[in-house]
């Protein structure tokens, strides 16, 4: 089975943006089958689960755990995550676009690479609105999220990562 999320005490992730500026993501506890993760870009906090094979979060809201991920995806699988920005309803809706490929990134070249496309949609007046807006995650199995991209230009490139 893959493990698209490899969760452990001290695991860190390093980002570079496309601006050249870099971030990580670190879990700095642990307890059971939840970790906490700091974000040293939005200088936050959240809280990621496993249960058997799907992950959920609290990343997008404090104490709203929704399902962000699952090691067995499969092409054309999709789900929502809901929670509230801005006062706003939001939704992604996941779709999974790819899985197996290869992806180079920064230099690097990542096989077993599953690509999930979100799509945002907001509340309005009781009616869903998309906004035109998409993101795309990469996930190589055994290491993680190894890049980001947006329909917005916008970019966040593994650059070093070191795992527990």
């Amino acid at each position: 089975m893959a493990n698209y999320y490899p969760l452990a005490l001290q695991n860190e992730w390093q980002y570079k943006q496309k601006d050249g500026t870099t971030y990580s993501n670190k879990v700095t506890a642990a307890a059971g089958n939840e970790f906490t993760m700091y974000n040293s870009a939005a200088n936050t906090k959240s809280v990621v689960k496993t249960d058997g094979t799907l992950i959920t979060t609290d990343a997008l809201e404090a104490g709203n755990f929704q399902p962000w991920l699952t090691n067995e995806l499969k092409k054309g699988d999709n789900w929502v995550v809901k929670f509230k920005a801005n006062g706003l309803d939001c939704l992604l809706v996941m779709t999974v676009k790819e899985t197996s490929i290869s992806k180079e990134v920064e230099g690097k070249t990542y096989n077993s690479v599953l690509m999930i496309e979100a799509e945002n949609k907001i509340m309005v007046n009781d009616s869903l609105m998309p906004l035109n807006f998409f993101t795309q995650y990469y996930y190589a199995d055994g290491v993680g999220l190894v890049l980001t991209t947006s329909s917005a230009g916008d970019s966040h490139a593994l650059v070093e990562y070191k795992l527990n």
